[in-house]
């Protein structure tokens, strides 16, 4: 009965291949063992393991060292006196151990034993440490995130030496099986929180997570929202200073961004620079970011506003400047403004994406030819690409590249509203926007938080004004959790 069960080695390896459709980079490699006796199958995947660890510490000792008959003392001799390897692992069935050799494992087979041996030799190719793109600073390190995200948590261990740093690890999605990691300190952070966002990965039913924003997109699906409400960093500085502060970082593989959670709007205005100069020097770097910000989404807008409904309210020499650039366009001042701005948009677009090499080239093209040449074909007037070049370069002042996304929708949504309504339509978005601000969450924290509501002390200490930073240390902010306003009950139903 024995022998009928007996499946040899050949064929356990042959079918273990087969789920693998005969992938070229699938190698495999038969061992007689030092005792002679029994066989071993090695299989890996070229390009994502370490050969060399693979020879040393699996091969050799197999080849080299004496294993023991008895079957019950096999395993356990292989995994304690023989194999080198740091992280083993016993894997009773096909399916783990082939999630394990797309990990980066080594697997083995033995003749005779049921049980498969997943040897930790990962080895992914990676670049070496670079200069953050997204968050660069003049002051600090210069040193940023990469795609590997054992390298990230490294990192950030680098900053936070202590016990109480917390790292959990999963795979997400059916077909990519990517690795994310929550960080965490077990005594800062926000239960409630955590366990929101663990409960929120568990249900992400994704086929395929190929990089961070995936996850952000999921985490935050039931706010219909342009604002960004998870903060995202190529910075492992910015990234441990927010763990610190009790928030929670993850870290998806593949991509050198962090996710940080919870985020509020204040967050989006504060640049690594700031802590890293004198307080004192910095004092008013945050308010004008601030004060710029919101300049450079009203001004196109006030500027169709004044020059469509509310002329009267210009001073007279510069209503006149305007009225004679206007004879020479043919196109209505809204027409003109929002083909400025998207063409500005382009060219912006065009510059990031494009090869390094041209980016020089197309950025003074756009500028020097669009602009002097679409002014003397009187197309556009001078002033309106005054306006929208001053907006452009306002609006570049936001540190958090992705809070520009959301910019550019409201600057084209108060132009199209100035247009049809001028201040009084101005005057009602605000509002709108006001309101909706102050009803988003970020789970459950109010995006404008100290703001709205008011926390005295956090507000005091670093919302528009860093304070030194031994104030900063001595007391970390709380999180003040709200749920939004939920819509009126139907009839019959209990408020």
């Amino acid at each position: 009965m024995i022998e009928d069960e007996y499946i040899s080695l050949e064929a356990r390896v042959s079918g273990f291949l087969s789920a693998l459709n005969d992938s070229s980079d699938i190698k495999s490699r038969t061992l007689r063992l030092h005792d002679g006796d029994r066989t071993a199958c090695l299989v890996y995947i070229d390009e994502i393991v370490d050969t060399s660890s693979i020879q040393e510490h699996i091969i050799d000792p197999l080849l080299n060292k004496t294993v023991p008959g008895d079957n019950d003392l096999f395993i356990p001799v292989l995994m304690h006196s023989i194999l080198e390897v740091t992280n083993l692992e016993i894997v009773e069935d096909a399916e783990k151990a082939l999630s394990k050799l797309i990990e980066g494992y080594t697997v083995l087979f033995f003749d005779g034993e049921d049980t498969i041996i997943a040897a930790d030799t990962v080895k992914f190719k990676e670049r070496s440490l670079t200069t953050p793109k997204g968050q660069r600073t003049t002051e600090g390190p210069d040193l940023g995130f990469s795609e590997s995200r054992s390298v990230n948590v490294a990192l950030i261990r680098k900053y936070i030496k202590n016990p109480s740093l917390h790292i959990e690890t999963d795979s997400y999605g059916k077909e990519t099986a990517t690795t994310v990691s929550l960080v965490y300190l077990e005594n800062l952070v926000d239960k409630e929180i955590l366990d929101d966002i663990k409960q929120k990965l568990e249900q992400m039913s994704y086929d395929s997570i190929i990089g961070s924003n995936y996850i952000s997109e999921y985490l935050t699906k039931e706010s219909k929202t342009i604002f960004p409400l998870v903060l995202n960093s190529d910075r492992p500085d910015v990234a441990a200073a927010e763990v610190l502060e009790g928030r929670v970082c993850i870290l998806v593989d593949g991509t050198p961004y962090s996710l940080i959670a919870p985020a509020v709007f204040i967050q989006f205005f504060q640049s690594a620079d700031d802590y890293y100069v004198n307080s004192h020097a910095s004092k008013l770097i945050r308010p004008m970011r601030f004060i710029l910000f919101w300049l450079s989404l009203y001004i196109p807008a006030l500027y169709v506003a004044f020059t469509t409904f509310h002329k009267g309210l210009l001073p007279v020499n510069l209503l006149v400047g305007f009225l004679a650039q206007r004879e020479t366009v043919p196109f209505p001042t809204v027409f003109e403004v929002l083909l400025v701005l998207i063409l500005t948009d382009a060219i912006y677009e065009g510059s990031s994406r494009l090869p390094q090499g041209v980016v020089v080239t197309i950025s003074l093209f756009g500028a020097i030819v669009f602009g002097q040449s679409s002014v003397e074909a009187q197309l556009v007037q001078p002033i309106t690409l005054v306006i929208i070049s001053t907006s452009f370069i306002l609006s570049s002042i936001i540190p958090i590249a992705i809070l520009s996304y959301a910019t550019r929708i409201i600057k084209s949504s108060l132009i199209l509203i100035a247009a049809l309504l001028g201040l009084y339509g101005l005057a009602l978005f605000t509002l709108l926007l006001l309101v909706h601000l102050c009803y988003l969450r970020s789970f459950k924290v109010p995006y404008l938080a100290p703001v709205s509501p008011t926390t005295w002390k956090d507000l005091k200490k670093d919302v528009f004004f860093r304070n030194p930073v031994p104030d900063i240390n001595k007391s970390l902010p709380q999180f003040h959790k709200e749920e939004p306003m939920k819509e009126n009950p139907k009839k019959g139903e209990d408020s």
